[in-house]
């Protein structure tokens, strides 16, 4: 079976369903056999297939999730015990099969489908029968009674015979539940996702009063969403008050200080303070920050690129060249191992300009160029805009302005569809330096004007100073 599509199935079960888990994974090797000439095959993966890992163990758990197709959970009697999760779940299973069904309504992720059983029991825990009501009240085909074992084994194997029939795209499903603390766990997420996308979308006033929403109920996740957004938009006080309650919360929970979490919001709040323009406290934070990402798995990787991302970044902001060079050297050699296309660019960008701070305009327009090859097939984000403008920045100091103008458009354009004040007046800065060199001085005191316009909008004191200082020159014909 050397071409068979390999669907990983999570099963996630209370400490008292030992025996279940023996049946489903004996129907599921049963189902295999069965079907052996066939084109499907599947796998199950449970928590005794934890990596090792300096992380809360359910953490790790939740990490197997994510790669997995569909979930199953089982229920007898027991509920489970606590994982000293942010979200207050209070037991593993219930915390597995939360992060199933947030993964459910990802389109970038694999999960397909969740399936619960719940085993017929004379004395099941309040907290499974309380659980049980509320699948019947609003999700009746998530689940299923099941009698017995024989009468599990049947379920079991009807439900891989779907699975296994169904095409292979993935259809998000956002499903609605609250946690057995009352946490709206996925209806936070639902909202964050769709105000990320309204985003993307251009309606950016819509999307930002989403992810405001999913602040209010959400968690680190959603509150750091929030403040990214506020930053876009120019609002750095409430961008860093929004940072700093998703540090208290991170801190707070059963994951403790040193995750991933607590680290990508000391990560984002150095973000906000470099945008102040206080580089050295910005890497303080970042110093504490890289401290805190203790694992080698793909999440801690992506957060450890961020924090050296931010690290250089500020670097660069004090002058410290060698330095920046070195973290964004070694971000890059991190991402390139991870082979993400819009990872990769975004370290090339930020080679890419600082090759620009030191005048190596050539060394500066083959980092653009690859990153923007990088890009071609990524959907457009914010990424795409900080490249275009690069690459303009670039033609620019090399004389081809008129060049320069087209990149420096699709920039203005992206910003603008992803609400980005300071990215909007970035652009429109560079347009009235293209329009000035190309000697159109109409278009360049509009730019200009524009620019000015959205620096004294959002307190950008140095934005608002360099506008006027080309407004003058445009309306001088200089």
């Amino acid at each position: 079976m050397t071409d068979v599509l390999p669907l990983n199935i999570f099963l996630a079960t209370p400490s008292d369903a030992d025996r279940e888990r023996d049946v489903f994974r004996r129907t599921v090797d049963e189902w295999n056999e069965r079907q052996s000439s066939g084109r499907v095959r599947f796998s199950v993966v449970g928590w005794e297939n934890k990596r090792g890992t300096a992380r809360r163990a359910q953490a790790a758990i939740n990490e197997l999730i994510s790669e997995c197709h569909f979930l199953v959970a089982v229920f007898k009697e027991r509920w489970g015990s606590e994982t000293g999760s942010s979200w207050g779940y209070t037991s593993g299973t219930e915390e597995e099969i939360f992060t199933g069904l947030l993964e459910l309504g990802q389109a970038g992720q694999p999960m397909r489908d969740v399936w619960i059983g719940f085993v017929d029991s004379p004395a099941p825990e309040p907290a499974v029968s309380t659980f049980k009501a509320q699948m019947i009240e609003l999700h009746s085909m998530l689940f299923e009674s099941v009698a017995d074992a024989l009468d599990l084994a049947d379920k079991i194997s009807a439900r891989l015979d779907g699975w296994g029939a169904e095409s292979t795209v993935k259809t998000p499903r956002h499903i609605e539940l609250v946690s057995s603390t009352g946490r709206e766990v996925l209806r936070a997420a639902r909202l964050r996702i769709e105000g990320e996308k309204l985003i993307e979308l251009g309606q950016a006033d819509a999307g930002s009063a989403n992810l405001r929403r999913a602040a209010a109920i959400g968690g680190p996740v959603e509150l750091l969403a929030h403040a990214r957004q506020l930053a876009r938009e120019g609002d750095l006080e409430e961008a860093h008050t929004t940072t700093q309650a998703a540090i208290e919360m991170s801190q707070t929970s059963g994951s403790g200080l040193f995750s991933a979490a607590a680290a990508e919001a000391f990560a984002a709040q150095a973000s906000v303070l470099r945008r102040r323009r206080d580089p050295v406290a910005a890497i303080g934070r970042l110093e504490q920050a890289i401290t805190l990402v203790t694992g080698d798995d793909a999440e801690a990787r992506r957060v450890r690129c961020r924090i050296l991302d931010e690290i250089g970044l500020a670097c660069q902001a004090t002058n410290d060249l060698s330095r920046s060079r070195a973290v964004f050297l070694e971000a890059l050699e991190l991402r390139r191992a991870g082979g993400q296309a819009s990872e990769v660019a975004q370290s090339l960008t930020n080679l890419a300009r600082l090759a620009v701070d030191e005048h190596d305009l050539a060394t500066a327009r083959g980092y653009a160029d690859e990153a923007l090859s990088a890009l071609e097939n990524v959907a457009p984000t914010a990424l795409h805009a900080n490249t275009a403008i690069l690459v303009a920045q670039v033609l620019l100091r090399q004389g081809e302005a008129a060049a320069a103008i087209e990149h420096a458009k699709r920039s203005l354009a992206l910003n603008r569809q992803f609400g980005s004040a300071n990215g909007e007046a970035i652009a429109l800065h560079v347009m009235a330096q293209c329009y000035r060199a190309t000697g159109d001085f109409a278009h360049a005191t509009q730019s200009a004007q524009d620019c000015l316009e959205i620096n004294l909008r959002i307190g950008n004191t140095k934005g608002v100073e360099n506008a006027r200082w080309q407004l003058d020159a445009a309306r001088n014909g200089e």
